[in-house]
């Protein structure tokens, strides 16, 4: 562990930060499609519910 914390330099420091700047900038760059990804994924796992269903729902709940 000592021996990895000393080979740590200013040009390891420079790399890791333009990594991290680059890694950030195309999350920026790509986020309306990271978060339609997203969506896209939730609606497979829990799909909407019809209007009809809804309405339904809205009934049962009223009834009791």
């Amino acid at each position: 562990m000592i021996s990895a914390l000393q080979d740590f330099s200013l040009i390891a420091a420079i790399k890791l930060a333009l990594l991290i700047a680059v890694g950030g900038g195309l999350i920026v760059l790509f986020k309306p499609l990271l978060l339609g990804c997203v969506r896209a994924a939730v609606l497979v796992v829990k799909p909407k519910m019809t209007r009809e269903q809804r309405l339904q729902r809205r009934q049962l709940a009223t009834r009791s």
